[in-house]
């Protein structure tokens, strides 16, 4: 009885002895996949900052688009008022001759109705363009707006997960110095 109460007493302490290598490695793993997510969430970070980034440049490069079209409509509606301008002196001139003045009036008209017609023509392409753009840039914002969104949310969930992890990995390595 004397040496069973002795082995007893010198293999506990082995066996907690162990007990703390297996919990101080099962603590080092966590530690490492703790380390793997947050590795992968900043990865993961990243890339939405690198979308967002495109979005920002894709947006950009609408806006300098719509401005060239802008641009361009009033010079077409610059260039439609000098022509009206051309037509009416036109048509004073050619008053005092009533053959020319009948054959210039036929020739006003066709051209008036020509460019009204284009007119028409230039207001429907550029209002089209003009609803396009828009759809693409409030689906652009909206994009933008959605990423940021997420990314607020990736750095909330792994600022709290990194949080509780801490907070066990610490309660755990007290409950061994405790042991």
């Amino acid at each position: 009885m004397g040496n069973t109460g002795k082995k007893m007493v010198r293999e506990e302490p082995f066996n907690e002895q162990q007990s703390i290598k297996r919990e101080m490695k099962r603590i080092q793993e966590e530690h490492k996949e703790l380390l793997r997510s947050k590795t992968e969430l900043q990865h993961q970070v990243s890339q939405l900052k690198e979308q967002l980034a495109e979005k920002e440049e894709q947006m950009s490069r609408i806006i300098q688009k719509r401005r060239r079209t802008t641009v361009a409509h009033v010079e077409a509606m610059n260039l439609l008022t000098s022509t009206q301008a051309e037509l009416k002196e036109s048509k004073q001139r050619c008053a005092a001759e009533e053959n020319l003045r009948k054959q210039q009036e036929e020739r006003s008209k066709q051209e008036i109705d020509q460019l009204r017609e284009e007119l028409q023509q230039l207001q429907q392409v550029s209002n089209g363009e003009n609803r396009e753009r828009k759809q693409q840039e409030e689906r652009g914002w909206e994009e933008t707006d959605q990423l940021r969104e997420e990314i607020q949310q990736l750095q909330q969930v792994s600022k709290a997960k990194n949080r509780e992890r801490r907070r066990g990995f610490w309660k755990r390595v007290q409950r061994l110095w405790k042991n």
